[in-house]
């Protein structure tokens, strides 16, 4: 496992059983990428996760800076690091999968993350054409709805309230996302040897709607 915090990494290796490595390094730094991958040398699958704080970078198009459109990008950035790097020890019979959106089904109404969103159909057609440029290593896409994870941290408990209920009301699965949901769908990319090229939504029905 790897992420930019060696505190956060050994308190979550602490409660999975198995034999658990925890790596810090920081997935927008090639150089720090790239020391990874030398470090864990010859592996099986790649699961890339990893995105910047989506609500913090929100902003109309008219009023978007361009720090902000450039970091509006960092997903696609850090997928292409991970990816670049990771391609070099991976197994022949291996995967990849890679973190999308919805968004690349399904436009948000409320505004204000039109790069966020470009940055998600990147990281969609960069991992399909990949599925052809490094076969027979599959590679895939998840592309995930309103999930229940650190994203919505900052989120006042009204805030919380009317999400949760709007997930209710609104998605066909009647519930919003978890992550214990998101891992099931990694893992049926990940095991499944005849599914390669996908961009699989898990949204609970948000495309849909």
């Amino acid at each position: 496992m790897s992420s930019r915090s060696q505190d956060k990494l050994n308190h979550v290796a602490n409660s999975i059983v198995g034999n658990v490595k925890a790596i810090a390094a920081n997935i927008l730094d090639e150089n720090s990428v790239d020391a990874l991958f030398e470090q864990v040398g010859s592996f099986d699958h790649l699961v890339v996760t990893a995105v910047a704080d989506e609500n913090s970078l929100r902003s109309s198009l008219a009023d978007m800076d361009t720090e902000t459109a450039r970091r509006g990008m960092e997903k696609f950035w850090g997928t292409f690091f991970a990816a670049r790097a990771a391609v070099k020890n991976i197994a022949q019979d291996g995967s990849i999968t890679l973190t999308s959106s919805v968004s690349i089904f399904k436009p948000s109404k409320t505004g204000g993350v039109s790069v966020m969103s470009a940055a998600s159909g990147a990281v969609a057609v960069f991992g399909r054409t990949l599925a052809a440029e490094l076969a027979p290593i599959r590679v895939n896409v998840i592309a995930p709805g309103v999930v229940e994870t650190g994203v919505w941290s900052n989120q006042s408990n009204s805030e919380r309230s009317d999400l949760l209920e709007w997930a209710e009301k609104s998605l066909r699965v009647e519930h919003i996302g978890q992550a214990e949901e998101l891992a099931q769908a990694i893992l049926s990319l990940i095991t499944n040897s005849y599914i390669t090229g996908v961009v699989l939504p898990v949204d609970g029905g948000l495309s849909i709607t």
